[in-house]
C-alpha cells in the first residue's frame, strides 16, 4: 500500500506561490491586493516576499500597514520592531507603532510613541486612546487640536463617531461630511455614515453604505456587522442569516458578532439558543447592553423567572422609561409570584394614554393576580383602541415611512390594526408598501389586495396592488392591468408612470 502525505491547502498554496514567483513579483502583487484592500491576499504574498528577503524595509511596512488594516496588532507591533531595531520610532513609524499598540489594548504605550510627534493623524490616535482609557473630555481637547492642525479623513470620521456616542447627531453628521469630502469610499467615512443613518432610522441609506464599504472592503467585519444589522432591523433575516454565519466564521468571539447571532434567534423564538449564546458572557455584560432583554426573555421562556429578573432588573433601574424592559420584567415578576412589584413596575406605562395593548394585556393579568378591582378596567381598555395610543402609532408608522424604515412601519401599522377593524385604506396600503420593501411579497399581495376590495378606483392602491402582483412574478397580466388602470385615474404620477413602464417592457 502506498503512503501519503496530506499536506494543508493554505501551506501548499504559499509554497506553490513561492516557487512561481521572485520576492519583487510577490511583493508587487502584495501592493496590488493592499491597494484594492484585499488584506488577507496581501498578507499571503508579502509572506512569500519576506521569506526570501526577511529583512526588506518596504516589505516590513507594507507587512506592518497590512496588519493594522486587519486589525492584528501584535502581527504589527513585531514587524515595526523588525524595521526601527531598538531606535525609538518616529513620523509615520510613531504612528503605526501607536496605531498597533491602540489594538492591543495599550493606550499607554500607544500615547508614549507619539511623544513630539505634532500632526492632525497624532492628535486622532491620542484621542482614541484618551477613548480606550474612558477619558472622553482629554479625546474631545485632542480631536479639536487636530481640527486646529487641518484635520484629516481619519481624525474627522472617529470624531463623527465620538459625537455620535455623545448623541450630537448634528456635530456627528457635520464631521461625516467633511470625512466623505476627503476620502468618500474610506472604510471609516462609510462606516460612520452608516451609523448616523441608522440613527437617523434613514435604513436604506445605511445600507447603500454598508454594501459599499462590505464590497470595497471585504475583510471588514464591521461592514458585514452594520450590513447585517441594518438587513435584521428592515426585517429581511433570511439576506441576514448568511452575512451573520459569514461573520461567526471570520470572527467567533466579535461581540458584534454575537449580539446578531442573539438577535437572530430571539427572532426566531429560539430561546435555548439564546441562553447558550449568551451564558458564557453573562458575567462580562455592560448593564444596559441590548443582549441583556433578549437574554432576560429567553430565560423567562424558559420557565427560569427568577434568574430573568436577576438578569432585567438592573436594565430596567438603568432604563426606568423602556418600556420594553418594564413589559419583560413585570411578567417576570408575575410569573415568578410577585404581582405587586409587578404592578409597581408597570403602572406608569399601563396608565398613560398612551399605554399600548399589550401593556394593557399584561397589566390586567397582573391586577387581577394581585386581586386589584382595577383589572377589569386595563382590560376594557385593552379591548378598545386608545386614541393618544393610535394617534402616536400612526405619527411613528408615518415617519417611519419617510425614512424608509420598513420594518419600524410595518411594526407600527401592525399596532394599529390590532386594535382597530383593520379596514383603514391608507393603512392596509402603506403596509403592503412596506412588507413589499422588505421583500415579503407574499404578506403584500395579501395587504394589498384587502385596500384593493375596500378602494378598486384609488391609484395608489391600484399602483401598489398592481406592483406586489409584478414583483411576486405570479400574474405579470394582472399587475399589468392594475398598473394601467392606476395610470390611467392619476396620469401624470410618475411613480406609476415608472411602475408600467417596467412591467410593460418585462416579458412574462
Amino acid at each position: 500500500m502506498k503512503n501519503t502525505i496530506t499536506i494543508p491547502v493554505a501551506a501548499m498554496l504559499l509554497a506553490l506561490a513561492a516557487c512561481a514567483d521572485s520576492p519583487a513579483e510577490s511583493f508587487a502583487k502584495a501592493q496590488k491586493e493592499y491597494a484594492a484592500n484585499n488584506y488577507a491576499a496581501a498578507r499571503i504574498h508579502l509572506a512569500n516576499a519576506l521569506n526570501e528577503e526577511p529583512g526588506n524595509r518596504a516589505m516590513l511596512l507594507l507587512k506592518a500597514q497590512t496588519l493594522i488594516a486587519l486589525g492584528d496588532g501584535e502581527g504589527a507591533a513585531a514587524a515595526l520592531q523588525q524595521l526601527v531595531g531598538t531606535a525609538k520610532p518616529t513620523d509615520q513609524l510613531a504612528e503605526l507603532s501607536a496605531e498597533a499598540a491602540l489594538l492591543r489594548g495599550a493606550s499607554d504605550v500607544s500615547t508614549a510613541f507619539l511623544t513630539g510627534i505634532e500632526t492632525a493623524e497624532a492628535d486622532r490616535l491620542r484621542a482614541m486612546a484618551a477613548i480606550q482609557k474612558g477619558d472622553l473630555p482629554l479625546a474631545a481637547q485632542h480631536f479639536e487640536k487636530g481640527l486646529a492642525r487641518g484635520g484629516n479623513a481619519r481624525l474627522y470620521a472617529d470624531y463623527a463617531r465620538f459625537r455620535l456616542m455623545a448623541g450630537d447627531l448634528p456635530g456627528a453628521t457635520d464631521m461625516a461630511a467633511k470625512a466623505a469630502r476627503l476620502a468618500p469610499g474610506g472604510i471609516d467615512t462609510l462606516l460612520v455614515s452608516g451609523e448616523i443613518a441608522v440613527r437617523r432610522g434613514d435604513l436604506n441609506s445605511a445600507l447603500g453604505f454598508y454594501d459599499q464599504a462590505q464590497r470595497l472592503y471585504p475583510a471588514s467585519i464591521a461592514a458585514l456587522v452594520g450590513k447585517a444589522a441594518v438587513l435584521g432591523d428592515l426585517g429581511r433575516t433570511d439576506e441576514m442569516k448568511p452575512l451573520v454565519a459569514k461573520a461567526a466564521q471570520a470572527a467567533p468571539k466579535d461581540l458584534g458578532v454575537i449580539f446578531l447571532q442573539v438577535k437572530l434567534a430571539a427572532s426566531a423564538k429560539d430561546w435555548t439558543r439564546v441562553r447558550d449564546l449568551v451564558q458564557p458572557l453573562e458575567t462580562t455584560l455592560a448593564p444596559i447592553s441590548p443582549v441583556r432583554l433578549m437574554y432576560g426573555e429567553a430565560l423567562l421562556r424558559l420557565n427560569l423567572a427568577e434568574q430573568a429578573i436577576a438578569q432585567l432588573r438592573p436594565l430596567a433601574q438603568a432604563l426606568p422609561a423602556n418600556r420594553e424592559v418594564a413589559l419583560v420584567l413585570a411578567e417576570a415578576l408575575l410569573v415568578s409570584g410577585d404581582p405587586q412589584a409587578a404592578m409597581a413596575l408597570l403602572k406608569p406605562f399601563a396608565d398613560s394614554p398612551l399605554a399600548r395593548r399589550a401593556e394593557l394585556v399584561l397589566m390586567a393579568r397582573i391586577a387581577k393576580a394581585a386581586g386589584s378591582p382595577a383589572a377589569a378596567g386595563y382590560q376594557a381598555r385593552a379591548n378598545a383602541p386608545q386614541p393618544q395610543s393610535l394617534t402616536r402609532d400612526m405619527a411613528d408608522a408615518d415617519a417611519a415611512m419617510r425614512a424608509g424604515n420598513w420594518a419600524g412601519a410595518v411594526a407600527a401599522y401592525d399596532r394599529v390594526l390590532a386594535v382597530t377593524d383593520g379596514r383603514n385604506v391608507m393603512v392596509l396600503n402603506n403596509v403592503a408598501y412596506a412588507q413589499l420593501m422588505l421583500g415579503n411579497t407574499a404578506k403584500a399581495l395579501e395587504f394589498a389586495d384587502r385596500a384593493l376590495k375596500l378602494a378598486p378606483a384609488n391609484p395608489s392602491v391600484l399602483d401598489t396592488a398592481g406592483w406586489a402582483q409584478f414583483k411576486s412574478g405570479s400574474n405579470p397580466e394582472r399587475a399589468r392591468q392594475l398598473l394601467r388602470k392606476a395610470a390611467q385615474l392619476a396620469p401624470k404620477n410618475m411613480t406609476i408612470r415608472a411602475h408600467l413602464a417596467e412591467a410593460e417592457r418585462t416579458p412574462d
